[in-house]
C-alpha cells in the first residue's frame, strides 16, 4: 500500500490477515487506522470538513472496510444508526455503496444529507451570487426563537444574522437552501460568544484563561474582532470554502449511488421521511457505526444555538429532544430511585456498586445499555444472514469505576446471535475524542472496532 495510491486487493489481504490472526489467537489486535489507511490526508478531504461535529468518528475506519469486497460490495446497502454528522455515510457513496443513516438531533441529519449530496457547480455558483445580493438588500428580516439569544449574541450580530437566515429561506432548490443552511450553521457559532475551545455553549471569558495559559491571548483577540465582526463577510467566505468541498464531492463520488436519512431512533429503524414502512428484515448488508458512550455528549445542547436559529425547535423544544437521546444525563429523581437491572451480569454487578455512590450515575449507565439492546435488536433483524456489523467503542469510567462499554455492548450484540470475528485497537490522536463525557468520567484515549458476522442460519 503507497500513500498515494489506493490498491483495493491490499486491503483485501490486510482485512483477510486481520482475521485470520485473530481467528488464531482469540486476542484483541492493536492497530492505528492513520497508517493502515495512509493514503488519505489527516484533514480535508471531500465533504468531511464541511460542518463541525462532537467526536467525529475517523474517516480512516469506515474507508478501511468498505475499501474492499470481505464484508460488501459496490451498489450495497451500508447502514450507520447512529450516524451523526455522517463519515460512515459519506465514505460508503465514495466507495460505491449505498446508504442509511439515522439520528436523532436534526443538525446531525441535515449535516449527513448536504455532505453526501452532489450539487451541480454552475447552479451552486449562480445561487450564491444570488444570495449575496439578497444579503445586501434585504430589509425585512424576523429574529428566531433562540435560547438567551442576547447572552450570547452582539445586537449587531443578531441582526446581520437574521438577514442572512431571511434570504436563505428565499432560496428556491431545497438541496442549495440545506447548503446555505449548514454555513450558515458554521457561521451561527463563528460569530456567537461561546468558547470556540468547548463543544457545549459556555461563554468566552477571559478570566477563564488566566495570564500565561495558551489560549489567553487567542481569547482576547476573539472578543476584540467580535465586537466589530461583519458577518456578511463571515458567511461568504464559510460559503466559498463549502462551494470547494461540495466540487470535490462531485469529482470523488462514484456512481449512481445515494444516501439517505431514514429516521431518528436507532431503536425503530424505518422509513420515517418517506412511507413510514419498517425496513425490511435482511435487507442491510453491512453496519458501520459508533453510537454514543454512556453518559454521553451533549449533542443537543451542543447544538443548541444552531437548533433555534435555524428554526428546527423552540426554546421549549430542547429538553424534549435530548430526552430521546440514547446516553442522555437528565432524569426525575424517581426514575433512578432503585437501580434498574440490565441482565448483563458483570454489568449489573457494577452498576450495583455505582448505584451506592450516585444512582443517578447508576440509572444512567443501565437506561442506556436497556436502550442499546433495543437498538442492536433491531440491527440485527435488519442485517442480512452473513452480514457484518462493525462496531467501534470505548471504555470509560462511571464514578472512577472503569466501565467496559465494548464488553457490555459485545455481550447484548452476541445474545442476539451475532458472533465476534476481530477485535482492533486504536488509540485516539484526534483532540475532538480525546474529551470526558462528564465530571466523573475519564478522558476516552482508545478506540475499539469490534467486527461481528451474523450467521446464515440465525432468524431462519
Amino acid at each position: 500500500m503507497g500513500s498515494n495510491n489506493y490498491f483495493p486487493e491490499s486491503t483485501d489481504i490486510v482485512l483477510e490477515n486481520l482475521l485470520s490472526q485473530y481467528k488464531e489467537t482469540e486476542l484483541p489486535i492493536n492497530i492505528s487506522f492513520r497508517n493502515l489507511v495512509n493514503w488519505l490526508p489527516n484533514s480535508d478531504r471531500a465533504t468531511h470538513l464541511i460542518h463541525p461535529y462532537p467526536a467525529k468518528l475517523l474517516m480512516h475506519i469506515p474507508h478501511f472496510f468498505l475499501s474492499n469486497t470481505i464484508f460488501s460490495k459496490p451498489r450495497d446497502v451500508i447502514l450507520d444508526p447512529f450516524c451523526g454528522s455522517g463519515t460512515v455515510l459519506l465514505e460508503a457513496i465514495l466507495s460505491g455503496r449505498n446508504a442509511f443513516g439515522a439520528d436523532s438531533n436534526p443538525i446531525a441529519q441535515l449535516i449527513s444529507k448536504v455532505k453526501t449530496e452532489p450539487l451541480p457547480e454552475r447552479s451552486l455558483k449562480n445561487a450564491i451570487n444570488r444570495l449575496m445580493k439578497r444579503i445586501d438588500s434585504k430589509k425585512h428580516y424576523n429574529v428566531p426563537d433562540v435560547v438567551n439569544i442576547n447572552y450570547w449574541f452582539y445586537p449587531h450580530v443578531i441582526k446581520q444574522l437574521a438577514v442572512i437566515l431571511s434570504a436563505i429561506k428565499a432560496t428556491t432548490d431545497p438541496a442549495i437552501r440545506d447548503f446555505f443552511k449548514i454555513c450558515f450553521s458554521i457561521c451561527i457559532r463563528k460569530v456567537s460568544l461561546a468558547d470556540p475551545h468547548l463543544s457545549v455553549p459556555v461563554r468566552l471569558r477571559l478570566e477563564t484563561y488566566p495570564e500565561g495559559h495558551r489560549l489567553r491571548k487567542k481569547s482576547e483577540i476573539r472578543l476584540r474582532r467580535l465586537r466589530r465582526i461583519n458577518v456578511f463577510e463571515e458567511i461568504h467566505k464559510i460559503i466559498c470554502d463549502n462551494f470547494r468541498r461540495i466540487t470535490s464531492l462531485n469529482t470523488l463520488k462514484k456512481g449512481e449511488v445515494h444516501s439517505k436519512i431514514i429516521c431518528t431512533d436507532a431503536r425503530n429503524l424505518f422509513n420515517e421521511f418517506t412511507d413510514n414502512s419498517k425496513l425490511g428484515d435482511g435487507s442491510v448488508d453491512l453496519v458501520i457505526t459508533s453510537p454514543p458512550y454512556v453518559g454521553a455528549q451533549k449533542y443537543i445542547r451542543a447544538s443548541s444555538l444552531n437548533l433555534g436559529w435555524l428554526e428546527m425547535c423552540s426554546t421549549k423544544e430542547l429538553k424534549k429532544f435530548e430526552s430521546e437521546s440514547i446516553g442522555r444525563e437528565h432524569y426525575h429523581k424517581k426514575e433512578y430511585a432503585h437501580l434498574t437491572y440490565t441482565d448483563i451480569d458483570s454489568a449489573d454487578d457494577l452498576l450495583e456498586e455505582i448505584h451506592t455512590i450516585n444512582p443517578l450515575r447508576a440509572h444512567i449507565a443501565s437506561n442506556y445499555l436497556i436502550e442499546m439492546r433495543r437498538a442492536f435488536t433491531d440491527i440485527s433483524r435488519i442485517l442480512k444472514p452473513g452480514g457484518h456489523l462493525v462496531l467501534v467503542a470505548a471504555n470509560n469510567h462511571v464514578c472512577k469505576k472503569e466501565f467496559a462499554t465494548q464488553e457490555f455492548l459485545s455481550t447484548i450484540i452476541e445474545n442476539l446471535g451475532l458472533s465476534c470475528i476481530l477485535k482492533l485497537i486504536d488509540d485516539i490522536r484526534s483532540r475532538g475524542l480525546m474529551t470526558k463525557r462528564n465530571k466523573t468520567a475519564s478522558v476516552i484515549t482508545r478506540e475499539w472496532i469490534l467486527v461481528f458476522r451474523k450467521e446464515q442460519d440465525v432468524g431462519e
